[in-house]
């Protein structure tokens, strides 16, 4: 599944980044001379594309998880508190951590499917406003050290941590009811042919399609 996953995910990128950097490279031919360009390099492919590295990562450690432990959330739980609180702050690792728990919510709700969709069915006005509370009260409460960029998922006192956690879940609410606005534009126009076409057949190729 590793296997697969890189094939999908990492190929591209590499073969689309070696791409840019050779075209690069007749260009501006002397830049390779330049001292610390190898290191330049790797910066760049890691931060142009650091939501595929941030992808890959996450479903490498979940799938570690799974080794030694069948799915149960409370092992994502843990996991998700574990990375969280990792004190790294080095090239893209922040990122990665920030991106984990939303891969693990993803995850969790691909594993528990049918009971998800029960709740989402059962109360789903009650779970639309109270997700479009959060996202606003988040929104308000929203700061310039509230991004990932600047707090880096460090937590090292009360307020680092007032700022991850609201990061965290303002980002969820906010993702919570996108999530619903798409699909409910779905709904309405799934049954035209270019609509169709284009979130089925094209859809599969997003990456593809994203890097070209």
């Amino acid at each position: 599944a590793i296997g697969d996953r890189a094939v999908q995910l990492l190929l591209p990128m590499l073969f689309w980044y070696a791409l840019l950097e050779a075209a690069k490279l007749a260009v501006f031919s002397s830049s390779a001379s330049e001292p610390g360009s190898v290191l330049r390099c790797l910066n760049d492919s890691a931060g142009t594309y650091w939501f595929i590295w941030a992808a890959f990562v996450s479903f490498l450690l979940v799938k570690i998880l799974l080794i030694f432990n069948r799915w149960s959330p409370w092992i994502l739980f843990v996991s998700v508190l574990l990375v969280a609180l990792t004190p790294v702050t080095f090239s893209i690792l922040p990122l990665i951590k920030y991106t984990f728990p939303f891969f693990c919510l993803g995850f969790s709700f691909a594993q528990s499917r049918e009971w998800w969709t029960g709740i989402a069915r059962s109360h789903k006005p009650l779970l639309i406003m109270f997700l479009s509370i959060a996202a606003l009260v988040c929104f308000l409460a929203w700061r310039k050290d509230t991004y990932i960029y600047n707090n880096l998922a460090l937590v090292h006192d009360m307020q680092s941590a007032q700022n991850v956690l609201l990061m965290l879940v303002g980002s969820a609410a906010a993702s919570a009811i996108v999530i619903v606005l798409i699909l409910q534009c779905w709904k309405v126009g799934r049954s035209k042919r270019v609509i169709s076409f284009i979130t089925v057949e094209l859809g599969q190729s997003t990456l593809l399609l994203y890097l070209i």
